[in-house]
């Protein structure tokens, strides 16, 4: 009887054993699929890594583009700003001369 009862408590212990071997082995399949299929999507996918690094380039040319821009107005910003101060002080120059002449 007692050995009966070892060999079912070794049963037990051995169907334990692989039920979670199974379910270790279940998990472990799910979450690598599941890290397989992340890095396809998003990897290596349509919209991943490979695309992205050619839209930061693209980006990274349009910053440049639009700083270059940017600098290019403001320069003309201040050439007609100087105009402007220079106009008019030409107009209180005249404002000035034909106040003076009777």
């Amino acid at each position: 009887m007692a050995a009966t009862e070892d060999e079912l408590a070794k049963q037990r212990v051995q169907e334990a054993i692989w039920t979670w071997t199974g379910r270790l082995i279940t998990y472990a399949v799910t979450f690598g699929f599941g890290f397989f299929a992340a890095w396809l999507l998003w990897g290596a996918g349509m919209t991943g890594a490979p695309v992205l690094r050619q839209r930061v380039e693209q980006m990274d040319a349009q910053i440049i583009d639009l700083k270059k821009q940017r600098q290019d107005i403001d320069g003309q910003k201040v050439v007609c700003n100087g105009r402007l101060d220079q106009c008019l002080n030409d107009l209180q120059k005249a404002r000035a001369a034909q106040a003076a002449t009777p």
